[in-house]
């Protein structure tokens, strides 16, 4: 039985804004006494209203309602997890943690979701997961036009699956290290910051899953050519079971 382990939601509030009006006084000595008034003055009406300016200021990003955006991801929580038990019937040991970032618009729409942190190893079970948060309702920004939350979720596979053994980037093999300029250019592409790619790799040398997670939305961009680069590549036999390995991509 696959165990289903909810970590933590988190609400990131925004930086705050501290309006500051300055008020400068002037003030004169008089040295003296003062000159007489004029022969003849004249009444120009009263004197000009002087109002001061008041500083505007918005900011970009808001902050959620912690309660609020974590009923959300527990509203999410069955169905993310039919995300996995897919997974699992195509890769009986998928395991791993899984960090899910969602950018929520003024109107509480999800503007965009991606994979922030993953060792899940399936780009089909990530992509999953992103669209059942994209289509969820989130509570509307207060004190900015967008809000940031976060989610993170463990998966363990149980005990029933023999799990892959841990390999490293050394062990993948002649075919791997010449697609790493592909892999870069997919990056740089899409204009991505660093990515987290996690495979298994088949006893035959080929890759039986993909993941891919990255600091920033571009990430999601980038994560179909890093997909369709490594599923051509023949990498290394890891012997008698499969392996599992995470590799960066700068």
């Amino acid at each position: 039985m696959s165990r289903f382990l909810p970590m933590r939601a988190l609400n990131l509030p925004s930086a705050a804004f501290l309006p500051i009006a300055l008020t400068t006084a002037l003030s004169t000595i008089a040295c003296g006494p003062p000159p007489p008034p004029p022969d003849n003055p004249q009444n120009d009406g009263p004197a000009p209203t002087t109002k001061k300016a008041v500083p505007m200021i918005e900011s970009e990003i808001g902050a959620l309602d912690a309660n609020k955006v974590q009923a959300v991801f527990q509203s999410a929580s069955e169905s993310l997890k039919e995300c996995y038990a897919r997974g699992v019937g195509k890769i009986g040991f998928l395991a791993g943690d899984i960090k899910l970032a969602v950018r929520v618009s003024e109107d509480g729409s999800a503007k965009y979701v991606y994979v922030k942190d993953s060792t899940l190893g399936d780009r089909s079970t990530e992509s999953c997961m992103v669209s059942v948060l994209k289509g969820k309702s989130w509570p509307k920004p207060v004190g900015g036009k967008e809000g940031n939350a976060e989610t993170s979720f463990s998966f363990d596979p149980g005990d029933e699956e023999r799990p892959p053994v841990e390999w490293s980037e050394a062990r993948m093999g002649d075919g791997y290290k010449k697609a790493k300029p592909t892999l870069s250019k997919c990056k740089a592409d899409a204009g991505a910051g660093p990515l987290k790619v996690t495979l298994y790799v088949e006893t035959d040398g080929k890759a039986l899953g993909i993941g891919v997670s990255g600091t920033d939305a571009k990430a999601e961009q980038a994560a179909s050519c890093i997909v369709s680069t490594l599923q051509s590549v023949k990498f290394a036999s890891p012997g008698s079971y499969a392996a599992k390995v995470t590799v960066t991509v700068d």
